[in-house]
């Protein structure tokens, strides 16, 4: 039978080879779907990790910073710091947008280049240091923020330079550091800025949007008011500040369990607090799970037509 087996591959031995070579693109494409699966849990859990958080506050019924819209007070932090069990807690805002490059000179190696613009999920980070929560972790090159405004750090995967001037929203940034590994869920780099300039990146509405708001406080006669002198400054003035943030970081004291410290911020404080390992169930589970889903029917359509094959 082999001897019959080998006298037919050396009749039809171009079937034989495309055979061949079709059953492997098929395994391939396969393992690939498979890798791609993984590669998306990882970028979830390297989110998480190199957010240096222990638990993750957030608005009240909901599943952000990730997985739905989120917004808080920036003042939240502060009571947050003073329960017993929380060693340290932080702002942040997250922001997935196009952010431009700016043309000209790109960064130290001054070659020339022309504007274009790169997907990232933009980060506002608290005021801080190297190890406070939301912060990058560690850097390849350059250094941390130093300035509460206008200095971004970025992931090199953005293909951003040190020196590099980006722009977000309205202002114009200068690259001073570039760290490594720190994407969003679905895979996009992210560029760390201070939070102010964030929230304003975020949350400020436009000039347009403004003066029509501006506009339509000055008509309405319960702010507008004549004996009331300043009334209508100061509602316009609130109107267009920002004190709201995605979420707070939550690091919990050594020797102090996350689960009991999550639950005591939900009864006294009325926010939502997930864990670490409740987070990474959001992630993998809800804000992953269709692209889980779809890669699972191909990887099955894969095997069974490999397997006929064979």
């Amino acid at each position: 039978m082999i001897s019959l087996a080998g006298r037919d591959i050396l009749h039809a031995w171009g079937k034989f080879v495309f055979t061949g070579i079709g059953l492997g693109l098929l395994i391939g494409v396969t393992l690939t779907m498979a890798g791609v699966y993984r590669g998306m849990v990882d970028d979830g859990r390297a989110l998480l990790d190199n957010s240096g958080a222990d638990i993750w506050v957030v608005q009240q019924g909901t599943l952000g910073p990730y997985a739905e819209p989120s917004s808080l007070n920036d003042s939240t932090w502060r009571s947050l710091r003073a329960l017993p069990g929380v060693q340290d807690a932080a702002n942040v805002t997250y922001l997935t947008m196009q952010v431009q490059r700016l043309a000209g000179n790109a960064g130290a190696a001054g070659t020339a280049r022309a504007a274009s613009d790169v997907r990232a999920m933009v980060v506002g980070i608290a005021p801080g240091g190297s190890g406070t929560p939301g912060w990058p972790p560690y850097l390849v090159a350059g250094r941390q923020l130093t300035r509460s405004h206008y200095e971004a750090v970025a992931d090199i995967a953005s293909g951003l330079a040190l020196g590099e001037r980006i722009q977000i929203r309205r202002n114009v940034y200068t690259v001073v550091g570039l760290t490594r590994r720190m994407v969003s869920s679905g895979g996009d780099p992210m560029v760390f800025i201070p939070l102010k300039d964030a929230q304003a990146a975020q949350f400020l509405r436009d000039n347009d949007a403004l003066w029509q708001s501006r506009r339509r406080t000055a008509a309405n006669p319960a702010f507008n008011r004549p004996g009331v002198p300043g009334l209508l400054d100061a509602v316009v003035a609130s109107q267009s500040s920002n004190p709201s943030v995605n979420a707070v970081l939550v690091r919990v004291r050594p020797g102090h369990d996350a689960e009991e410290v999550a639950a005591s911020i939900q009864r006294w404080q009325r926010l939502t607090a997930t864990t670490r390992a409740q987070m990474e169930g959001i992630l993998i589970g809800k804000l992953i799970a269709t692209s889980a889903r779809q890669i699972g029917m191909f990887l099955a359509i894969l095997a069974l037509v490999s397997a006929a094959i064979v």
